[in-house]
């Protein structure tokens, strides 16, 4: 069976172009000792506009008291936290698996997911699935590292108890790489009871944080398609 092999390197260029070298070993014979040539892809930009969804839940008000008990109740059950890119207290990715009590916010992303799919993106008969789940809770100082969560579809945020002043979420902030540096990016102010939607593919970030923040977030994948 054939098989391939890929390696990302970096080049310093003036353009800062990131080559992505491939190379396969097929059946023809190619070994460790004569391999086959390399061939080089050169990466090129498009700009495209990439849409963030954002909602206030008209119920917002009870299913935060709900759902911030639980969020508290899974902490006292779950004090400890693991190293990522949240520097602040999380619960572990499966989170929805482990707890039911969270299953609501759930089905209601999943519910918001197909109606993108179908009003926005076209798609008529997608399934969705929440894959990872995860609850955070930021104090003074807090924040998280710029990151993406590809290879999911879409990733979620629900923002349950946040005090006026804390950070924002920043969507492709400028970063000097020769890729992004004319970026224009997205700030998000939370409010309690949004829940934004957006590409996983997006980088985003929250910086060091003044005011306390309770939210919860997900990676929600494509399943069977009818």
């Amino acid at each position: 069976m054939a098989n391939s092999i890929w390696t990302t390197n970096k080049e310093s260029t003036n353009t800062e172009e990131i080559l992505t070298q491939w190379s396969s070993r097929g059946s023809s014979g190619d070994t460790d000792d004569n391999p086959p040539p390399t061939c080089l892809f050169e990466t090129q930009y498009v700009s495209k506009p990439m849409p963030i969804f954002t909602s206030i839940l008209s119920y917002r008000v009870e299913f935060n008291k709900y759902l911030k008990e639980v969020i508290l109740e899974h902490r006292r059950n779950n004090p400890n936290s693991t190293d990522s890119n949240v520097k602040a207290w999380h619960s572990s990715w499966m989170t929805h698996q482990e707890n039911p009590k969270f299953q609501p916010l759930c089905d209601l992303t999943v519910s918001a997911c197909k109606f993108i799919s179908r009003s926005f993106m076209g798609c008529q008969d997608l399934n969705f699935e929440v894959f990872n789940f995860w609850a955070m809770m930021y104090e003074e100082d807090e924040h998280t590292i710029r990151h993406s969560h590809f290879p999911s579809d879409f990733s979620a945020v629900y923002y349950v108890d946040v005090e006026p002043g804390c950070a924002p979420l920043i969507f492709e902030n400028v970063v000097k790489d020769g890729v992004n540096d004319n970026n224009q990016p997205l700030i998000i102010q939370p409010e309690n009871g949004m829940l934004a939607i957006w590409p996983s593919i997006l980088h985003h970030e929250v910086p060091p944080t003044k005011g306390r923040r309770m939210c919860i977030s997900m990676n929600i994948d494509k399943g069977e398609r009818k």
